[in-house]
């Protein structure tokens, strides 16, 4: 039977000769039939189903002496939340994946427990596990962040006493140096010999996006998810403003400036319905399919062997997953050291730092803090070299 939207009904339960709502496929008693105080309860649960997007949090509180929420319990319940808050473009957002492997290491441990008796030590030793499981360090200090995140929501909602975060709080991170926990390699800039090596192995789409991406220092999402509408080429640099972007949420405003070689690469592009993708999957799989025609050394034609593909089957946008393999791919086919995306972000960054300063690298990359711009940009050792070269 279809799922709808309607709310569960308020009826009559005639055994017990009251009123019930039943929710998740468990009632939900409310007192005599008929009554206010049963109405009172059936307005409060729907409304409470409707927040949850028809689910109901357990009944539990700080109202009650001895909390019996156990960690699997709150677990449950904030994860559906968090299917539901953690959304963009009606698409989950990563962020969804994120909480559930933190969420993994906490249920197999403490899975049972009483959420109320969780506390430093016990978030510690879920710590422990993360380590042992060979997780990075930085990974882990978010993980710790997402687990307390979600005793944060359940003070929110009152089913924990505040105190129990409070506590949580307590634990520090884990600093570099300071555990066993694994370090990872900082992200460095990719060489312009490796991006130009990989051209002639892509597809025309991919390689206009990566020639994008290195020119203007956006994030690989905001050049997959480009579209004419978004681009106002009006004046000598044309403006890039995503409708959709990481900080969208924060109700911040998003402006990347493509300048004239910039335009060039993007132009070809704009051609087409103002609401659809710049860069479409279907098309270079199209491509694609029309090269190995092209190459087929025996004529026998490929459409002999194989469907051609539809933009259905191949999809309408590139994902950061799909522009991210679509390198790794040319980097194998080159033979060169495999690059990600995200490199071009800072090879864009280190330039600008280098040529204008630092400022003028927070404005372009649209940082709201140079410290985030400093992990981008890689510290101009060479101008540090030649000032102590003449005064030390």
């Amino acid at each position: 039977m279809p799922r709808t939207n309607r709310p569960p009904s308020y009826r009559l339960h005639k055994a017990r000769k009251c009123a019930v709502v039943t929710i998740d496929g468990r009632n939900h008693y409310l007192g005599p039939y008929g009554s206010a105080e049963s109405h009172e309860k059936y307005a409060r649960l729907i409304a409470e189903w409707r927040l949850q997007s028809g689910h109901v949090l357990p009944t539990t509180g700080p109202r009650r002496s001895t909390s019996t929420l156990t960690i699997n319990e709150l677990i449950l319940a904030y994860f559906r939340h968090a299917q539901s808050y953690y959304v963009k473009d009606g698409r989950p957002t990563s962020e969804q994946d994120n909480i559930r492997q933190a969420l993994r290491f906490l249920r197999q441990l403490y899975g049972a427990s009483r959420a109320a008796e969780f506390g430093p030590v016990a978030l510690a030793n879920v710590r422990e596990a993360m380590i042992a499981a060979r997780r990075s360090r930085k990974l882990i200090n978010k993980d710790v962040n997402r687990i307390r995140g979600m005793f944060g929501w359940a003070v929110e909602h009152e089913l924990l006493q505040v105190e129990v975060h409070e506590a949580l709080r307590r634990l520090k991170g884990l600093l570099k140096g300071r555990s066993d926990a694994r370090e990872t390699e900082p992200v460095e800039p990719v060489a312009e010999e490796s991006i130009l090596a990989i051209l002639p192995h892509l597809s025309p789409q991919v390689a206009a996006m990566i020639q994008l991406q290195h020119l203007c220092g956006a994030r690989p999402q905001e050049v997959t998810s480009i579209k004419p509408c978004e681009v106002d080429t009006e004046g000598e640099v044309w403006l890039y403003q995503p409708r959709h972007h990481k900080m969208a949420h924060f109700d911040r405003r998003k402006v990347i400036m493509l300048g004239p070689k910039a335009q060039a690469i993007l132009k070809p592009w704009l051609d087409r319905d103002p609401e659809t993708y710049c860069f479409v999957p279907a098309e270079t799989s199209a491509w694609n399919y029309e090269r190995a025609r092209r190459k087929n050394a025996l004529g026998k034609s490929v459409a002999e062997r194989n469907t051609k593909p539809t933009k259905a089957s191949a999809g309408q946008k590139y994902t950061r997953h799909s522009y991210r393999v679509a390198i790794y791919r040319a980097c194998k086919r080159a033979e060169i050291e495999v690059w990600s995306p995200r490199q071009l972000r800072h090879t864009r960054a280190t330039a600008i730092r280098q040529a204008f300063g630092l400022e003028a690298a927070k404005a372009v990359l649209g940082h709201t803090d140079t410290k985030i711009t400093e992990i981008y940009a890689e510290r101009d050792l060479e101008l540090a070299r030649k000032v102590m070269s003449e005064i030390g």
